[in-house]
């Protein structure tokens, strides 16, 4: 039998003999495009090697930033920026509050030390003095050690990733301005911060009888006498609020309600000095001594319900008429009227009462 041969033809030009055979195609080639095959596969391998170098490259050196990323800085920057502020903020209000008894000391614990040094280099003082100041030096101690009424607080929003702080003035009341409702009638001493009990009447000057623990003063002389009295606490800090009821007045005398400086003696002249402030009517104040009244008819009479607010915080002092609905604000020179202050009520007509409501 006769051997037959398949001759294979060139796959590139289909012309010469496929002398040789790319295994990897699977197709014949003459010698001519056999080499131009294998330099086609020789570039395409050149350019696999670039890809592989570029991607080599992109691997082991850094990238340019994702825009993520730089919004995750700008973020990172900003919170930093908004906690650096709220620290800030709550580092200056609370050392405001921490310094804020020794400013309201500063005038009255001067006076003492004039007082002091003047009566050493006259050899001019008693027993009364002595105690008069210790008792003022007590009370100033206790002021100046007892714990300020301050917290921190957090923000309230859920969504935030950082819960920036802030001071929380616990005596502060501010909100309370803004409204009619006047709240318990309480009494924060000041010198104690966890501490609440009830202003009772205890000083007095002239004819003026105690009744029910301090809570009933009432006149027992006439105006000749200019009796008054004064409560048992001391305010030098925070918003305090004492509500009276005048259970009797006569026609011809108001009572009187207001303060004065806690180390102030009473005297028969007591309404000439300068930390006497307060009214004896809506329309009739008393400051700093001076009074300053203007033509109107009475609004207090008895039976009538009023609450003494005192304002250490900024200074001031306010008297509500609850009839009336009527409120009067008088603001306090501290400098003539140093902290810590005490309540004074003035009753100049025989039988005149003022009830301490609890």
């Amino acid at each position: 039998m006769a051997l037959t041969l398949t001759r294979r033809v060139c796959g590139k030009c289909n012309k010469g003999a496929g002398t040789a055979m790319c295994y990897g195609c699977e197709q014949a080639f003459c010698t001519k495009h056999f080499l131009e095959h294998r330099q086609d596969l020789s570039q395409q391998m050149e350019y696999i090697g670039q890809e592989h170098d570029v991607i080599q490259r992109d691997l082991t050196h850094e990238q340019d930033t994702h825009f993520l990323i730089t919004r995750i800085n700008q973020w990172e920057q900003e919170s930093i920026t908004k906690i650096q502020i709220a620290a800030q903020s709550a580092r200056t209000n609370l050392q405001q509050l921490l310094n804020r008894p020794k400013n309201n000391l500063q005038t009255s614990v001067s006076k003492i030390t004039e007082e002091l040094q003047s009566s050493r280099e006259l050899d001019d003082y008693t027993e009364l003095d002595i105690k008069r100041w210790t008792d003022q030096l007590q009370e100033f101690r206790k002021i100046l050690d007892a714990p300020i009424p301050v917290n921190i607080d957090y923000e309230k929003d859920s969504r935030s990733a950082v819960r920036l702080i802030k001071i929380n003035d616990q005596q502060s009341l501010d909100s309370l301005y803004q409204t009619s409702q006047v709240p318990e009638y309480n009494d924060w001493i000041s010198h104690s911060s966890d501490t609440f009990l009830s202003e009772r009447f205890d000083d007095i000057f002239g004819k003026v009888i105690l009744s029910e623990g301090g809570l009933v003063a009432t006149c027992a002389g006439g105006h000749a006498d200019r009796s008054c009295v004064c409560g048992t606490s001391r305010y030098s800090v925070g918003v305090h609020y004492i509500h009276f009821r005048i259970e009797q007045t006569s026609t011809h005398y108001h009572s009187f309600f207001g303060i004065i400086n806690s180390s102030e003696k009473m005297t028969f002249d007591i309404w000439n000095s300068s930390s006497f402030n307060g009214w004896w009517d809506l329309d009739y104040s008393v400051i700093s001594g001076k009074s300053n009244r203007r033509l109107s008819p009475e609004t207090i009479r008895m039976g009538d319900d009023v609450t003494l607010m005192l304002d250490c915080i900024n200074r001031r002092i306010q008297l509500e008429h609850h009839r009336t609905n009527r409120t009067v604000t008088m603001s306090i020179d501290i400098q003539l009227c140093p902290f810590p202050w005490k309540i004074i009520v003035l009753l100049l007509g025989k039988d005149d009462c003022v009830r301490i409501l609890q």
